[in-house]
């Protein structure tokens, strides 16, 4: 931000009162300039004949606005209504920024933007307002909307002495800020007003004792529950709002007013020059009450005066009768001022980490810049006080996990979500259990979450048909070759990845491995510890028994935890593999049991085309029993020529230890013979 305050707001405005030398009362100039007087009326005369002779008065090389009733267009409504009912006062927005822009193209504006730099309302009121109204017996506003009668719906508070441009500017802004059309109906004193002394329209007295300004806050079209957009304060450089009594209590009973709402709206050179004095103000180490301060929060509403005695005592009386009186009214309005800040303090202060989240203003709480600042000052913490959409908050979310302060809100909202996801994933950063729910539901950030953190990531992904996909990808340890990508796996056949996994074959090179798998006659699988129970045994030998090309397995089941169930499905496996020669089979430590033991041993006994047979029963608690089902079933196998048998700490005793070691020594086909008891 620009600028800084070279002078003080107090300075300035003394400076301001002293070259405008005119009265301010509600709405009504009251200038101590002399004007040139209107001619004395003809009671005679017609309605129409004082209208002329008060439009003589006029410059006509002053061009009026677009739309706005002459003298002759003026109908006795438009009269009517300038008599009652102020809040019926109105013009549109585009009606005020037609005037605007028709005084501004003026030689008489020029000429005092020339003069003094500047051109505020009173010049606005006495070199356009006034001629244009004169003799109609109607406001600007009147003029503008005609017969159109419509009850305001926004009322504008400001200061007399305000610069046009930056009135125009701020107004504007509100405008596009809170998306209101063109089309609203405003209620702006100086336009609102009938501002001419000159017997046509109502008296300065007569509006007055309508209670304008009052009738406008009351009126039910300002409300929110009806539509209405309540009540804006302009904060321009030129003037300050909270040095005229009227300007603050229009601020006070606005914020009093059930659902009444009220907002503030700065023009750009405002906001520069109040940003330039909170940075100046820290960089020399102030504190935040001390910042506060120097953005104009703090007010003394005692000190606010008006240019009408009568005004002023009114006004100062209907305070005092208040609770608290100025104190309390000082109070709502540094409320006000402090909740109307832009939000560019707060994330000022709050980089500074002089403020929290939940001390900012409701605008700033909603501001994605702010909030982000907050949790980089402060942590992601900070988030559940913030208004902020849920993926402007999502997204501050996940970039803070980048931990780079540097970051700025237009850094990160031109970032694709699902990118910074991603990227978060792959650094370590972020688990799919603390992903967005879209990113949840994407394959490859699914793909990457479990290759980073393991398959136990599934859980949290919402894709069924990509669960079961990456499920199937999963190898030992729960873990993926972590050059695999998801493009690589969606294009694989699920059968194939079902086959894959069982037989342990690598997701990369699965084509050619099952290639190679379905031309080969030997099978070799290591599957010791893998929990496979009943049911994973079921699935492999399955998958085994339809490789029917096979004839030399070994299979590695050790430690398995299978016990009688397991060993059925295994049984019911092996009897299916009539075409194996070498079977090699390792169900060691699986507590099979004397009936899980037998039924392995039975299911065996069918393989009648086995030469070479190696089997580890070790540690599964067999007996006597059990242990000679083992021998007999080797003994129906006539064609075994080589035997390797374990059946090492079970609980054969002397006897059968004797019975299995007799029964083989008498299967005389054998030629090498290993036997482990």
């Amino acid at each position: 931000m620009k600028g800084h305050l070279k002078r003080s707001w107090a300075k300035t405005i003394q400076e301001l009162a002293e070259i405008e030398g005119v009265n301010q009362q509600e709405g009504i100039e009251t200038p101590e300039i002399p004007v040139q007087e209107s001619p004395v009326r003809d009671p005679s005369q017609s309605g129409q004949q004082q209208v002329r002779a008060g439009a003589d008065l006029e410059d006509h090389s002053m061009a009026r606005p677009k739309h706005m009733a002459s003298g002759d267009e003026v109908t006795a409504l438009m009269k009517a209504r300038q008599w009652e009912k102020p809040e019926q006062w109105t013009m549109t927005v585009q009606h005020w920024v037609d005037i605007v822009g028709a005084c501004t193209e003026t030689p008489q504006y020029k000429s005092v933007m020339e003069q003094k730099k500047t051109v505020n309302m009173h010049d606005v009121c006495r070199l356009f307002v006034k001629p244009w109204s004169e003799g109609t017996g109607c406001s600007l506003a009147v003029l503008m909307s005609r017969e159109v009668v419509c009850n305001a719906q926004l009322m504008v508070s400001h200061c007399w002495g305000e610069d046009v441009s930056e009135t125009k500017e701020s107004l504007l802004q509100h405008a596009v800020r809170h998306e209101l059309p063109m089309t609203v109906p405003i209620w702006f004193c100086v336009f609102s007003n009938y501002q001419p002394e000159d017997g046509v329209g109502p008296k300065l007295e007569h509006q007055l004792a309508l209670e304008p300004f009052a009738s406008v806050i009351r009126n039910p079209s300002l409300k929110a529950a009806n539509g209405g957009h309540g009540m804006v304060a302009l904060h321009t450089t030129t003037d300050d709002l909270y040095s005229r009594l009227w300007c603050v209590h229009e601020v006070e009973r606005a914020i009093v007013e059930e659902d009444v709402e009220i907002k503030a709206s700065m023009s750009q050179k405002y906001i520069d020059l109040m940003v330039g004095r909170v940075e100046q103000f820290l960089g020399l180490g102030a504190t935040l009450n001390d910042c506060f301060r120097a953005a104009g929060v703090q007010v003394q509403t005692a000190k606010a005066r008006c240019s009408s005695k009568d005004d002023e005592e009114k006004l100062v009386k209907l305070i005092l009768q208040q609770a608290n009186g100025f104190d309390g009214l000082d109070k709502v309005v540094e409320d006000f001022r402090r909740e109307q800040l832009p939000d560019i303090i707060f994330e000022t202060l709050i980089r500074k980490g002089l403020l929290t989240l939940d001390g900012a203003s409701t605008s700033a709480r909603a501001n994605a810049a702010v909030v982000l600042a907050a949790c980089q000052a402060h942590g992601a913490g900070q988030l559940q006080h913030a208004t902020t959409n849920p993926e402007v908050s999502e997204r501050i979310r996940l970039a803070g996990l980048l931990g780079n302060d540097e970051l700025r809100w237009q850094d990160i909202e031109v970032l694709d979500l699902e990118d910074l996801q991603m990227t978060l994933i792959r650094k370590g950063l972020l688990t799919l259990d603390g992903a967005s729910t879209s990113a949840r539901a994407d394959a490859a950030i699914v793909f990457a979450a479990c290759q980073m953190h393991g398959g136990g990531q599934l859980e949290h992904a919402t894709n069924p048909e990509v669960r079961e996909r990456i499920r199937l990808a999963l190898r030992g340890g729960n873990r993926f070759d972590e050059k695999l990508r998801w493009q690589d796996l969606e294009v694989i056949d699920l059968e194939d990845l079902k086959l894959g996994q069982i037989f342990r074959l690598g997701v990369r090179t699965l084509a050619e491995d099952i290639t190679q798998l379905r031309q080969s006659a030997k099978l070799s699988l290591a599957l010791a510890g893998e929990g496979l129970g009943a049911k994973g045994c079921k699935t492999l030998f399955e998958a085994i028994a339809k490789q029917k090309q096979i004839t030399d397995l070994s299979l590695d089941l050790g430690r398995n935890g299978l016990g009688f169930e397991g060993s059925k499905a295994v049984s019911e496996g092996i009897a299916q593999l009539k075409q194996i020669t070498d079977l090699s089979l390792d169900l060691t430590n699986n507590n099979l049991g004397d009936e899980g033991s037998k039924a392995v041993a039975e299911a065996i006994a069918q393989l009648k085309q086995i030469t070479d047979l190696s089997l580890d029963l070790s540690l599964n608690s067999l007996g006597d029993e059990s242990g000679q089902a083992v021998f007999e079933a080797i003994a129906q196998l006539k064609q075994i020529t080589d035997l390797s048998l374990d059946l090492r700490f079970n609980y054969l005793g002397d006897e059968g230890r004797k019975a299995v070691s007799e029964g083989i020594a008498q299967l005389k086909h054998i030629t090498n013979l290993s036997l482990k008891l």
